[in-house]
């Protein structure tokens, strides 16, 4: 694969040298690339692309082990900018005209098991209390903060004091089981920290 990659880069150069003007003052290139001498070639450079920086958008919140401890998943941190995902959030949060900090953690493994961790934290219990009205019509459960509010297999919303914590859980092998206990025990993990 490198090795046709330089012969067609070859082929284009020789291409582009031959349409200028000054032909009879230039040697002809080769029709193909010459070999390089034994010993003396320098590796081609790889065609991948650099590996995915990773920014810690979940800055302490929650970790793997207290995820795994929670719901029974052995989950890891998941690959990708954390950082620019949170940012997201953030944006939301002041479109409608409210300040937090927010924060986001997801976590996965290779069965398809998904956890991921959003907490806003606002300068007041005022903002984050307009903020709780603006949700989306979810069963109210116990169990977690001064209140909160799940579908019991895939989501659970908490509130304390001037915090919002968000847990969407995907148990691969049973998505849409009852997980209200998982859900909940990773929601009082973070609220402790938000």
């Amino acid at each position: 694969m490198r090795r046709a990659l330089a012969l067609g880069a070859a082929a284009l150069v020789a291409l582009a040298a031959g349409c200028t003007d000054d032909g009879e003052r230039r040697q002809p290139l080769p029709a193909s690339a010459a070999p390089p001498a034994a010993g003396a070639s320098m590796p081609l450079p790889s065609p991948s692309l650099p590996p995915a920086v990773n920014t810690d958008g979940c800055q302490g919140l929650i970790t793997a082990a207290q995820v795994q401890k929670s719901t029974g998943l052995a989950v890891q941190p998941s690959a990708g900018d954390g950082a620019a995902a949170v940012a997201q959030y953030g944006q939301a949060v002041q479109s409608l005209g409210l300040n937090a900090r927010a924060r986001m953690c997801p976590f996965g493994n290779a069965g398809g098991d998904q956890v991921t961790v959003v907490a806003l934290t606002f300068p007041d219990a005022a903002q984050a209390q307009q903020l709780w009205t603006t949700i989306a019509k979810l069963e109210a459960v116990g169990g977690v903060g001064e209140a909160a509010l799940s579908d019991k297999s895939k989501t659970l919303l908490a509130k304390r004091g001037k915090a919002v914590v968000a847990v969407y859980l995907l148990a691969g092998a049973n998505p849409d089981a009852n997980h209200l206990p998982q859900l909940q025990s990773v929601a009082s993990a973070a609220l402790a920290k938000a």
